[in-house]
């Protein structure tokens, strides 16, 4: 592999998705065109997906098999381990799109003075069926900050970045990526926004997201909010209707057109499935 192509770190969160986490896997380890670091951290699942790591073990760069404190301790852990010069997480119920890295690794090429980027969302269920889009507007850091449209599967940035900014903190158990992102945008760091899918979010009943966000998330929403003086007030709730006005537009025109995916969903491994 020439010399100047970027290295990559990606960490896999695990625990009890023995369901998905091989086509997660590899969606990953099928990547091309980058030196990739992949480290999987499992907090001692007790379903198959230690079966399917075993398997997949000789591939991995690093494994941790060890009880955490949870999503975010697991992935503080893993990219803790990271030696990449662009770094990401990925969950073990979500999966990247083929060429996701190569083009990540190039836009990054092309852009110095961007620290993190991100695309757009294409949303799955648990038997792998297209559900909907995110068709995102452009980047803005004043409605990031306040509102969590940041696809996390999707999103890429510097190790230098991330070590600037002080990495994940653990102490979440919802806001996780919203609360390191929120942070980077504070501190200056440039987000850009691409239009193209990079990744795919799985929505199930199992999932974190689909259990926690009228339980905890809200509550650490508004948390993070106050970390960083991203206040609310009662009309700026008029930019977020505007905004997510434009996101369901934009989704819907791109459904209409592309009924059964782009091109890189309509490729994705399928593995495990």
């Amino acid at each position: 592999m020439p010399e100047h192509v970027p290295d990559v770190s990606i960490v896999t969160p695990s625990l009890n998705q023995g369901r998905y986490i091989e086509q997660t896997l590899c969606s990953v380890l099928q990547q091309e065109g980058v030196r990739l670091q992949y480290i999987v951290v499992d907090g001692v699942s007790n379903d198959q997906t230690l079966e399917i790591l075993e398997r997949y073990r000789s591939r991995i760069d690093v494994l941790l098999i060890e009880k955490d404190d949870g999503q975010a301790d697991a992935i503080r852990k893993g990219l803790s381990l990271a030696t990449g010069t662009i770094c990401a997480y990925l969950n073990s119920d979500d999966y990247l799109l083929p060429g996701a890295l190569s083009r990540v690794a190039t836009f990054f090429s092309e852009n110095p003075g961007i620290d993190a980027v991100y695309s757009d969302r294409i949303f799955v269920d648990g038997d792998d069926r297209l559900l909907r889009y995110w068709r995102l507007p452009m980047h803005s850091n004043y409605v990031m900050c306040r509102w969590d449209f940041i696809p996390q599967e999707t999103c890429f940035w510097r190790r230098s970045a991330m070590e600037e900014a002080g990495g994940i903190d653990p102490s979440y158990g919802f806001a996780v990526d919203y609360d390191f992102f929120a942070r980077m945008m504070t501190r200056g760091m440039r987000f850009k926004h691409i239009s193209d899918f990079l990744a795919v979010f799985r929505e199930h009943p199992d999932s974190k997201t689909s259990s926690a966000l009228q339980t905890i998330g809200l509550a650490e929403m508004d948390r993070v909010r106050s970390r960083y003086g991203c206040r609310i007030r009662r009309a700026e709730y008029l930019v977020a209707a505007a905004y997510y006005g434009q996101l369901r537009l934009r989704s819907s025109l791109f459904q209409l057109l592309n009924p059964s995916g782009p091109a890189s969903f309509r490729d994705r491994i399928t593995t495990g499935r």
